[in-house]
């Protein structure tokens, strides 16, 4: 049976009995405790199923992976690759996030908190940009197991490594990054407003994750195994859990506006990768068409702002 991968980046591989926690009826992302339904198999014996939440929207597995099952997964996680960025090009991807979030990032210090952003390399890319802008200096924090920080040629970039959140809890900063991240943390609900709580007045939230379900089901339908990287992805998040994010977490985080909510980047290029990169861009391009009736685009994109700065956006009346 032939085999197609959620991405270039990463593979699924079996995990037994003794690697998974027991079942739990709740969702994961939201902790809602009616009946989820299964979507279809990620792996058998032991079953693992890609379970549906009706009121988040969220897709999870149904048996989740034990801390020590996730170090060991993760302990060649960047390996392979001589960026710490899951994309071809990290500066076209630093000139995507700019697209959407840059109107909002005008202070002349400008502070970033990069959650599992590896080494950095995309917000130190993000911040050389900002200084080009016009910024006088950037600083940036970054959250991540992966203590290889990539150098920085600019004094005007300064970038402090973190393991935890713990550790810049309190701070605010005007541009926080999680991209390709949420899907990978077992109980997310809390990182996510921590992260939405660490973004101050004026400032955005950009997040990237896998939206893969629709596509599985129809390559099952064709008789085509999909690697949905188990137990690396743990959820799938599209347009129907993004979306109603900024009320389900209001109450914990305060008053928030999803500024742009779209498929997201493709993370190949057409020099390293030209046949996936067009498979992409065609899958992709149907829903600026039909919108959210049009499922199969792979993965999701959001910018999120807080007010009082966000009350209008850039070119409207205030």
């Amino acid at each position: 049976m032939a085999i197609v991968r959620a991405t270039k980046f990463q593979t699924g591989v079996h995990v037994n009995e003794e690697d998974l926690l027991p079942s739990d009826l709740r969702c994961p992302l939201c902790f809602d405790a009616d009946e989820r339904r299964s979507v279809l198999l990620l792996q058998a014996q032991p079953d693992v199923h890609l379970l549906r939440c009706c009121k988040c929207g969220g897709y999870s597995a149904s048996r989740l992976p034990t801390v020590e099952t996730l170090s060991r997964y993760y302990g060649g996680y960047y390996r392979l690759s001589d960026h710490t960025v899951t994309c071809d090009n990290p500066r076209a991807f630093a000139k995507h996030v700019l697209n959407y979030a840059g109107p909002f990032l005008n202070e002349r210090s400008i502070a970033i908190l990069d959650f599992g952003g590896g080494g950095g390399d995309l917000s130190k890319v993000i911040a050389g940009l900002l200084l080009a802008k016009g910024s006088s200096n950037v600083h940036v924090d970054v959250v991540d197991y992966n203590g290889d920080l990539a150098r920085t040629e600019s004094p005007a970039i300064t970038v402090e490594p973190h393991k935890t959140l713990t550790e810049v809890k309190g701070r605010q900063f005007n541009l926080v990054l999680a991209s390709a991240v949420l899907e990978h943390i077992r109980f997310p609900r809390q990182v996510l407003i921590d992260l939405l709580l660490s973004v101050k007045p004026g400032g955005v939230f950009y997040a990237r994750t896998p939206s893969v379900a629709p596509i599985m089901r129809i390559l099952k339908f064709l008789g085509l195994s999909y690697d949905f990287t188990f137990p690396g992805h743990i959820h799938d998040l599209g347009q129907a859990f993004w979306e109603q994010v900024p009320r389900a977490v209001e109450s914990e985080t305060g008053p928030l506006r999803m500024i742009s909510s779209r498929p997201s980047i493709v993370e190949t290029s057409f020099s390293h990768n030209a046949i996936r990169t067009v498979a992409a861009y065609a899958l992709k391009a149907p829903w600026y068409f039909w919108g959210s009736r049009y499922r199969l685009v792979g993965g999701w994109e959001v910018v999120i702002g807080r007010p009082p700065a966000m009350c209008a956006l850039p070119g409207e009346p205030v």
